[in-house]
C-alpha cells in the first residue's frame, strides 16, 4: 500500500498499482470525483486546491475556471504531466484530507486498476515476438557466409576471370536469341 494513503475503501493494495497512469482511470470514476471536487466547499479541498497540489500555476488555475466541469479538465492536463499517476493522485488526496473522497471511490479505482492491468497483460500476450532494437542486416558471424576469393585456388585472379567469362558467355548467347526473335533472361552481376 502506498504512504499516506488511508487503508479504508481499499485505495490501492498494491505498489504496481500506485505507478499506473492516470489513464487507467475510466470516465466513471472521473465523473465521480468531479462530483466530490468540483462543489466549492469552505471545510473541504476542492479542484483548486488540488491543481494547486498538483503543482498548477495560478493562470493555469483560472484557466481552468472557465470549464464546466473543471476537475475533468485538471485530470486531462495533469496526466500529461511527469510524475502522474493514480498513486500520486491518491496521495493528494490522503494529504488534502479527502478521505470521504477515497472511501467512496477506492473500490471503483482498485476495479478500473485491475481491469487496466489485465488489459496490458493481455495487449502484450498478443504482441508478436520481436526485438524491440533496430538494427542493420547484416550477419552478425565471422564468416561471411559463402565462397570468397580465398576459397578459390587460383585467388582473386581466377575469381576476377571466371566472373568475367560467365558474364560474356551470358551476353553472347543473349545477343544470339535475340537475333533469332527469342529471349533468354540472364542477371547479369556488376562485379
Amino acid at each position: 500500500m502506498t504512504e499516506g494513503v488511508p487503508s479504508a475503501g481499499s485505495a490501492l493494495p498494491t505498489p504496481a498499482m500506485s505507478s499506473l497512469p492516470l489513464a487507467a482511470l475510466n470516465v466513471r470514476v472521473r465523473r465521480r470525483l468531479s462530483l466530490f471536487l468540483n462543489v466549492r466547499a469552505p471545510v473541504a479541498a476542492d479542484w483548486t486546491v488540488l491543481a494547486e497540489a498538483m503543482d498548477f500555476e495560478y493562470l493555469e488555475i483560472q484557466q481552468l475556471e472557465k470549464y464546466a466541469d473543471p476537475t475533468s479538465r485538471l485530470l486531462d492536463d495533469w496526466q500529461r504531466r511527469p510524475g502522474a499517476s493514480v498513486g500520486r493522485l491518491l496521495e493528494l488526496l490522503a494529504k488534502l484530507g479527502r478521505e470521504d473522497v477515497l472511501m467512496e471511490l477506492g473500490p471503483s479505482i482498485e476495479e478500473d486498476c485491475q481491469k487496466y492491468i489485465l488489459k496490458q497483460q493481455q495487449e502484450a500476450s498478443e504482441k508478436p515476438l520481436q526485438v524491440d532494437s533496430i538494427d542493420s542486416s547484416i550477419p552478425r558471424i565471422n564468416d561471411m557466409a559463402g565462397i570468397t576469393i580465398r576459397d578459390d585456388p587460383l585467388g582473386a585472379v581466377g575469381w576476377w576471370w571466371l566472373s568475367l567469362t560467365n558474364t560474356c558467355k551470358a551476353r553472347n548467347v543473349t545477343s544470339r536469341l535475340s537475333l533469332r526473335s527469342a529471349s533468354l533472361q540472364v542477371p547479369i552481376r556488376s562485379d
